[in-house]
């Protein structure tokens, strides 16, 4: 049997990311989670994701910095798919100018799950 493929969620909204936790385990992933991007950049060095879905508007630091610090980090960090969540066009702007992919707030659930398997697929 092969391991879940994990799921770290970056989301300062403790509601939103207990949502977004419970769906991806319901979806066959393990999930890490947190609300603050210094300390997923410190969870995502100890556990190595599948996938990172980081929300743009964070209190410590915006998801940009994140992505910058992931792809800093190097070797299998730097190649980490990320998903940046975002209300603004500026978050759009910013995802696409770092080569991630971006999804809009608020956003269907089902959409979410597409790019999840889509990026991270189980074996399922």
């Amino acid at each position: 049997m092969s391991e879940k493929p994990s799921i770290l969620v970056v989301e300062d909204d403790e509601d939103c990311r207990t949502v977004l936790a419970d769906l991806l385990e319901m979806s066959g992933y393990s999930v890490l989670a947190c609300g603050e991007a210094h300390r997923a950049v410190e969870m995502a060095r100890e556990h190595r994701p599948a996938l990172v879905l980081v929300d743009f508007m964070m209190p410590d630091a915006d998801g940009g910095w994140l992505v910058r610090s992931l792809r800093a980090e190097g070797g299998r960090l730097a190649e980490v798919p990320v998903v940046l969540t975002t209300g603004s066009s500026a978050g759009r702007e910013i995802a696409e100018s770092l080569g991630v992919r971006s999804l809009e707030k608020p956003f269907d659930m089902s959409r979410l799950l597409e790019l999840v398997r889509t990026l991270a697929p189980t074996s399922s």
